[in-house]
């Protein structure tokens, strides 16, 4: 019984995964390390794009981030590891694996380990353009502190997203 849940679980992440591709826009994020995420910040990500090829096994992502004033598009390949979580290098080293995906919404959990050795544990909620409910802002507010992640340091990332 428990392989097949682990089985139906695979499943059911795999096929989540294929429908991860299109247009998003960061909605959120969250960061134990709040800094990380702040506006100008190294981690603020302003999603706009998801790519997955035939088994997802790569997972490319389109941003922009605003440092110094300057607006700059990036794009990174994250490569599927065996336990389903995806490594690429943007500001140091991170891990990130899809964890929720409804059709409005995407929450991504990633950890990144910047040139420093600094660990930063972060959420990115993506969407279509809107903001989150209250009701979503209060499941994301109770999800991050399950991630250890202060409520106080979730940042409204449409609020200040300059780049459509």
């Amino acid at each position: 019984m428990v392989k097949f849940l682990l089985l139906a679980l695979a499943f059911g992440l795999a096929h989540a995964q294929a429908k991860i591709a299109g247009k998003w826009m960061t909605v959120a994020i969250a960061a134990d390390n709040v800094d990380k995420v702040e506006l100008e910040a190294p981690l603020r990500l302003y999603v706009r794009e998801i790519t997955c090829n035939d088994k997802c096994s790569e997972m490319g992502v389109t941003f922009y981030v605003n440092s110094n004033g300057q607006c700059s598009k990036t794009k990174v390949t994250g490569y599927k590891q065996a336990d389903g979580t995806y490594k690429t290098q943007f500001e140091g080293d991170n891990k990130f694996q899809l964890m929720y995906l409804t059709p409005k919404n995407a929450v991504f959990e990633s950890t990144n380990v910047d040139r420093t050795g600094r660990v930063t544990n972060l959420v990115f909620v993506l969407g279509k353009g809107e903001p989150l409910t209250e009701e979503e802002d209060s499941k994301l507010e109770e999800y991050v502190e399950k991630q250890n992640i202060p409520p106080e340091n979730i940042q409204d990332i449409l609020a200040t997203d300059e780049f459509s």
